[in-house]
């Protein structure tokens, strides 16, 4: 059985699921009207003996199993541990109320494959909201029943992520961030999230991340819309007009060992129409894949003798699982408790004193 890091903070963690309808949009793959999925973590009231959640909903398990075959381990020999999160526990009461991060994940990916991130950041004080953008992600289990897949090839062009999905999931961010403040609102909005949990949403400090083309969509969506204070970048190239326009807010950039995208346009140390602090690193002994649960997935599985090493490291690298997963839960925490002023440091300082020899690059 694979397990999944437990989350370091104080706060025991909810987990739900919301699904929203946008009926001022059409599917740009059906023609139907949009409908999301989004899987919500969030400190949550004491859940005594209660059972954890999954860790991961149907549709993530789904597209997990299809990852694994096709590296060649067949489902029949693995099982997935359970996360730590408590389903639709009533929110905490004290503490908040507490900033809201929304979550993009990599193309092809669903909520879940970054579980690992989202618990602990909900464990030290934050919601995040991660979406399944719905025919682009491999399977989004809808809670009718319905089980929507994937009609966008992983191979396609750049000019179809620039132009289709990344304007498609920066509108699904936005209909998603207003659904939350209806829900701060109005009461038939909040019933739909666990008790509590609206008044409890922290919406004049929201931030974003992202891991590949999840963290292209995180920038676009800085540029695009002015409620997202800052958002976190995990490897994901920087597509649509923000390359050339840049930014106001600020944007911490984790690109891994090999990144193809570190050193070009928008990842340069030096983005001429940029007004925002930037932070683009590299994180040594990392591949792409590093940045999502496959980074401590996959070491378990070659551990076990299920995956030959070479198959691992070429994934998510030479790392060590458990630094790589604490680089990443540190950073994230530490840069948006800076600029939410939850820290007395600044933001580059803040990740300036961050003890991550294996973090480096340009200011």
């Amino acid at each position: 059985m694979v397990s999944l890091p437990a989350p370091t903070g104080p706060n025991t963690v909810g987990v739900t699921e919301l699904q929203v309808t946008d009926p001022r949009r059409t599917d740009p793959w059906t023609g139907a009207t949009r409908e999301l999925l989004v899987q919500i973590w969030y400190p949550a009231q004491a859940a005594g003996d209660a059972a954890t959640a999954a860790w991961m909903p149907p549709g993530g398990r789904s597209a997990q199993e299809a990852y694994l075959a096709g590296l060649g381990v067949p489902e029949a020999r693995w099982s997935l541990g359970p996360g730590h999160s408590y389903p639709n526990r009533p929110a905490r009461e004290a503490g908040g109320p507490f900033p809201v991060l929304l979550n993009s994940p990599g193309m092809g990916d669903t909520t879940g494959w970054s579980t690992a991130q989202a618990e602990d950041l909900a464990s030290h004080g934050y919601v995040v909201a991660a979406i399944n953008h719905t025919h682009e992600a491999f399977a989004v289990h809808f809670p009718d029943g319905r089980v929507e897949h994937t009609v966008v090839p992983l191979d396609s062009p750049q000019e179809v992520l620039r132009d289709l999905l990344v304007p498609t999931r920066v509108a699904d961010t936005r209909f998603v961030l207003d659904e939350l403040a209806a829900a701060t609102t109005d009461r038939q909005s909040a019933a739909r999230l666990p008790v509590g949990l609206s008044e409890r949403l922290d919406l004049s400090n929201v931030g974003m991340f992202g891991h590949s083309l999840g963290g292209s969509t995180t920038v676009q969506s800085l540029h695009d819309e002015p409620r997202i204070r800052a958002g976190v970048n995990f490897d994901g190239p920087i597509l649509g007009s923000v390359a050339t326009d840049g930014t106001a807010q600020p944007v911490l950039m984790l690109a891994s060992g090999a990144s193809p995208w570190y050193g070009n346009a928008g990842w340069e140390p030096n983005w001429p129409t940029n007004s925002g602090v930037k932070i683009p690193l590299r994180v040594a002994g990392t591949e792409h894949m590093s940045f999502s649960d496959q980074q401590t997935i996959l070491p378990q599985l070659t551990a076990a003798g299920l995956l030959p090493a070479a198959t691992t490291a070429k994934a998510v690298g030479g790392i060590d699982p458990q630094r790589s997963i604490d680089l990443q839960r540190t950073s994230l925490r530490t840069f948006f408790d800076a600029v939410f002023g939850r820290s007395a440091s600044g933001v580059v300082e803040a990740i300036d004193n961050l003890d991550q020899p294996e973090v480096a690059g340009p200011r």
